[in-house]
């Protein structure tokens, strides 16, 4: 076990744990471009009822390792910006990255309320994974809302998972119980609920009810999505800004329900059999810390990594840390490859 669990209360757990360095207090990013992955190569996948899933691709398309990202609540795909450039600046051909917007985010389309759920966000995965990456191995990393998806994605195809997912990351999300904290305890809320509820009426109707709505979550949202706002990148707390102001209010409400009941503990035993690192900040509000250590209790023989000062957006926030423990994911995913395709020549199997 790495150094620095028991300073969070944490020492019993087996998992290897790292604490990375604190956050700088400058801000790197003015004049950056986040929007970067718009020149991606782009394509629509229609999901099992047929909503529209915008997908884009970097990397050669027979690279032998695919890694697939899965944003979180009120984002984008776009929040992958910083770790789209690392990881091809690190591995070059050596893999393909695939993104995409969740239903109801970004570019894609929305869906029918009922279908606003971990459930149906799980099919989505299996979906894009099968359209874009039919064949060969897969690294899956989610955060938030993507990390729960990734998680039921990994409880309803087991098989897929055992067979061709060599790494998983799960950054800033919970595998059950988010009622009880951060962003579900707001969501879970009477009033709230009444105000999503009026809010997935008639537009025309309950105008006022989903303005309320917005102006009661989307601060809350964007107030616990920084270790301290005060410190961070201007360029980043805007662009983060945005793409929680252009979320449809709709979106933000069909979703209530799924994010405060969810559990995907079903999904535990699944990955125990795959390399996983979990990794959150210490100071996340919306999915608190002790929401991953629930998952890391279950997997004992993940990587916890924990980042000091960082809140939900951690991967915007602390970029190079980030960006570094999910390349190490995705290397030690490539020589298990390797070592799976050695022994399939011969023995005559391998990953499909």
């Amino acid at each position: 076990m790495r150094a620095g669990l028991s300073a969070l209360g944490a020492a019993t757990l087996g998992s290897v744990v790292t604490l990375l360095p604190g956050r700088r207090a400058n801000d790197p990013w003015a004049g950056e471009d986040m929007w970067e992955l718009g020149v991606d190569r782009g394509s629509m996948v229609a999901a099992t009822d047929g909503v529209p899933l915008a997908v884009r691709e970097a990397g050669p398309t027979d690279a032998p390792m695919t890694v697939v990202f899965v944003h979180g609540y009120t984002l984008s795909m776009d929040t992958w910006h910083f770790q789209r450039r690392h990881l091809a600046d690190r591995f070059g051909s050596e893999i393909r990255m695939v993104f995409y917007d969740q239903r109801g985010h970004g570019l894609s389309g929305s869906g029918s309320r009922k279908n606003a759920t971990i459930d149906q966000l799980s099919r989505d995965l299996d979906t894009v994974i099968s359209a874009t990456t039919p064949t060969g191995p897969v690294v899956v990393i989610g955060h938030s809302m993507g990390g729960m998806t990734v998680m039921g994605f990994a409880s309803r195809h087991p098989e897929t998972v055992r067979e061709r997912v060599l790494g998983v990351g799960l950054v800033s999300t919970a595998m059950a119980e988010l009622s009880e904290a951060g962003l579900g305890s707001v969501l879970d809320n009477k009033s709230v609920a009444r105000l999503a509820g009026l809010a997935g009426r008639s537009p025309g109707v309950f105008t006022s009810s989903r303005r309320a709505l917005g102006a009661i979550i989307s601060p809350f949202i964007y107030g616990g999505s920084f270790g301290d706002p005060a410190t961070v990148s201007p360029t980043v707390a805007r662009f983060v800004d945005k793409l929680i102001a252009s979320t449809d209010v709709l979106t933000i409400a069909n979703f209530f329900e799924t994010l405060t009941r969810h559990d995907e503990s079903a999904a535990m035993p699944v990955l125990r059999e795959v390399r996983t690192t979990v990794l959150c900040g210490d100071r996340d509000l919306l999915t608190p810390l002790d929401r991953s250590v629930d998952i890391v209790e279950e997997l004992p023989d993940a990587e916890f990594v924990v980042v000091p000062g960082a809140g939900h957006m951690v991967m915007l926030e602390e970029p190079a840390h980030v960006s570094e423990v999910l390349g190490d994911l995705v290397a030690d995913a490539i020589m298990e490859s390797r070592r799976l395709e050695r022994a399939g020549r011969a023995d005559g199997s391998g990953i499909s």
